[in-house]
């Protein structure tokens, strides 16, 4: 008698075909079993590609556990900056940048002290060459009344210290980052992902900085200041982050870089 059934019914019959309620057939098995083996080993490789991709974090460090007291002279325009005879070099004058716990700038709490030589206890931040002191305190900020022989002839050295210097002009490509987060207490403290943490930084009057690299791709740091050479954290907030073009007036004060800016010397790239 002629039948309806198509001439390779008996393999459709024999395929594996799964069903919710019943044991899955072992040939399915088998197969599934492979494919999560190879899904496993797949995205283990693909997340150590993604990991090796990632930029180490730079080295540098915040130092929570201990309060150091460090002795210099303390000047407040732009930035609250501690200067002192490096204990390294007695020759080489070093400059520490002051700032206060959390996203605060130190200025209230230095400016009474402008000019003086001070001691301030602190926790020290490091990174690449660079100093900052994070107060610990508001009353940890003193004038030296009794100052031994050694602290005075310190004292008349920095005083003695040349002015601001003028470099001149200069343009320079980089990415703006809040000093505070950059040198170490945040990593990392640059890039898209900290944006949203420089901004309130910087509005805060932490210190801006442009960090720009050279043709070895080895990075420097530049302190922002208004052209008249004031505080430009809350101007230069809105780029924290941010690929920008920077013109302006190349100035040292002791052994830092400052760049005073033109009234339009932020353009983003």
């Amino acid at each position: 008698m002629p039948t309806n059934k198509p001439e390779n019914a008996t393999e459709q019959e024999a395929a594996p075909f799964f069903v919710g309620y019943l044991p899955m057939p072992p040939q399915l098995k088998s197969f599934y079993w492979r494919l999560a083996a190879v899904l496993i080993v797949v995205c283990g490789l693909l997340g150590y590609w993604v990991a090796a991709q990632q930029k180490p974090a730079s080295p540098a460090h915040w130092n929570t556990a201990q309060i150091s007291t460090i002795q210099g002279l303390l000047s407040v325009r732009p930035y609250p900056i501690l200067h002192r005879f490096n204990p390294q070099n007695p020759h080489q004058v070093e400059s520490i940048l002051l700032v206060s716990p959390g996203k605060h700038s130190a200025a209230e709490w230095s400016a009474d002290f402008a000019q003086q030589m001070v001691s301030v206890d602190g926790y020290e931040i490091h990174r690449g060459g660079w100093t900052m002191l994070e107060i610990a305190a508001q009353d940890a900020v003193k004038k030296i009344t009794e100052a031994s022989a050694q602290t005075k002839s310190q004292l008349q050295r920095l005083s003695a210290l040349p002015a601001t210097q003028l470099l001149g002009e200069i343009s320079l490509q980089g990415e703006i980052v809040d000093s505070k987060c950059f040198l170490g207490v945040m990593k990392p403290g640059a890039g898209k992902i900290h944006k949203a943490c420089a901004e309130v930084c910087m509005l805060g009057g932490i210190p801006p900085m442009l960090i720009a690299k050279d043709a070895t791709q080895q990075q420097f740091g530049y302190l922002l200041t208004t052209a008249d050479g004031g505080n430009a954290a809350a101007l230069s907030a809105k780029f924290a982050a941010e690929t920008v073009q920077i013109s302006g007036q190349l100035q040292q004060q002791g052994d830092l870089l400052f760049i005073a800016m033109n009234e339009d010397g932020i353009q983003r790239r």
